[in-house]
């Protein structure tokens, strides 16, 4: 399998990266959801929180190289071709998935800094905004 994608197929690399992005959002979700099981103040609910904070930071960064891989590498042929409605509708709902992945984190991101809460970052503390 190629790590680009071609006319027929997704490269490697945009299939790892597909789902590297669905783990890291269900993570990001899980810890945020999950936290609730541990009472306010408590170090392993601090911990929870952490760690959707960083995870969600994550997410914006790799959704600008996944945007930067989408807009540099053709994109495979849906055979046979789609319906127009179809088409709008996909489009439609990429985009909104693009600007969620986009949005969420940086108003995580300017929540914590509006609260003068630290920003972490897998060991780096992050400017606030």
């Amino acid at each position: 399998m190629n790590i680009k994608n071609t006319e027929s197929h997704y490269g490697s690399l945009s299939i790892k990266m597909h789902w590297l992005m669905f783990i890291i959002i269900a993570a990001t979700f899980a810890f945020i959801e999950c936290r609730v099981f541990f009472e306010k103040g408590t170090e392993t609910r601090d911990l929870f929180k952490m760690w959707h904070f960083m995870l969600g930071l994550l997410v914006l960064a790799m959704v600008l190289i996944r945007l930067y891989f989408r807009l540099t590498q053709v994109t495979p042929k849906i055979t046979p071709t789609p319906s127009a409605m179809q088409n709008i509708a996909a489009k439609f709902a990429h985009i909104i998935l693009y600007v969620f992945m986009i949005v969420m984190p940086i108003a995580g991101w300017a929540m914590l800094s509006a609260f003068g809460k630290p920003i972490p970052f897998f060991g780096l503390e992050l400017p606030s905004l």
